[in-house]
């Protein structure tokens, strides 16, 4: 069965995932959905859609579309993903779920009420390098899991709403920053505890945070540290490290390689190309739907790691160690 599958939004992030899915002529029927008619047109044109709709509502409603996926601005999420659901349409939403806790319990059940599956889009998630990890990890390769260790730093000033706190729910981390904490939840599992500091601010222009540190201390006892900025003048730095009794795990998310160092033996496994692993992501996404089922990324994970950055962000604020899901 073709998902019958409408790009709601049709800004820039949502042309790099279509370059990465728009040949998925077997599995996917696109739409596409835009406050400006012709922009919805210009992009249905591009990536050869069956409709277009001059509006997010039009979208909803219409009988043609079984499911959405949503490229709005954090603020928007649960208005788009209620109006979704009551329009019977199954939800792929772009991260974080929502800005607040509020927000996303109210996503989840809604989508529940209607029968309707709720996705959260973190396509870290499928990743290759991701994916082999979590597998060695299981399989016990590098031993019990002692510390994740991830780096992420770079130079980008944020713009228009990702500037404002109210419309974006925060800075930096529940941006682009969730993909790492969403690592974490997913190598480690939840965190008991989590620690977390902001540097000095450099993007004046922001109201939320260019950049966090943050330290978690899993049910094991293993510990997670994320070194996160947007502002670092000089060259962008991105690697994770995985660090186990017996050996260490260490790759670059969009990387195709994945190291194991398992002394005295050390080599690198080669893997399928990363592609942003959306492809994989979306086809979960109309598997759950096909097998009736929760998605990978369900809501309820998207919860989590909403969870864990507004944990990070009170630890900030004051000063002291926070239980994430302690509200």
């Amino acid at each position: 069965m073709r998902l019958r599958l409408c790009i709601v939004g049709c800004g820039s992030y949502a042309r790099t995932v279509l370059n990465d899915i728009h040949d998925l002529g077997d599995e996917l029927e696109l739409y596409f959905a835009s406050r400006e008619i012709e922009k919805a047109k210009r992009y249905c044109d591009e990536f050869s859609g069956a409709g277009y709709f001059g509006s997010y509502e039009e979208a909803f409603a219409d009988p043609r579309v079984d499911a959405v996926y949503c490229f709005t601005p954090h603020h928007l999420h649960l208005e788009n993903a209620l109006a979704a659901a009551s329009g019977s349409k199954h939800i792929l939403m772009e991260k974080p779920i929502a800005r607040t806790v509020a927000e996303s319990t109210e996503m989840i059940d809604a989508a529940r009420a209607a029968g309707v599956k709720l996705m959260v889009a973190e396509n870290y998630r499928f990743l290759p390098t991701v994916e082999k990890c979590k597998q060695l990890l299981s399989q016990g390769t590098i031993g019990d899991l002692r510390l994740i260790q991830i780096q992420a730093e770079g130079f980008r000033e944020p713009t228009e709403w990702r500037t404002s706190v109210e419309s974006s729910g925060g800075g930096v981390l529940i941006d682009g920053g969730i993909h790492y904490v969403d690592l974490l939840h997913h190598l480690g599992g939840f965190p008991r505890q989590v620690f977390a500091a902001r540097p000095p601010q450099v993007h004046r222009s922001a109201e939320g945070e260019d950049g966090m540190v943050l330290t978690a201390v899993f049910a094991g006892g293993a510990v997670g540290l994320i070194s996160l900025s947007s502002a670092t003048v000089g060259q962008a730095s991105q690697w994770v490290k995985v660090t186990g009794t017996k050996g260490q795990l260490g790759f670059t998310p969009y990387d195709s390689r994945l190291t194991i160092d398992t002394p005295p033996l050390r080599r690198t496994v080669n893997l399928p190309p990363a592609r942003r692993g959306v492809r994989g992501m979306v086809r979960e996404f109309r598997q759950a739907i096909l097998d009736d089922r929760d998605p990978a990324m369900s809501g309820e994970e998207g919860l989590r790691d909403l969870e864990i950055v507004l944990a990070a962000y009170r630890s900030a604020e004051q000063g002291v160690s926070v239980s994430p899901g302690s509200r």
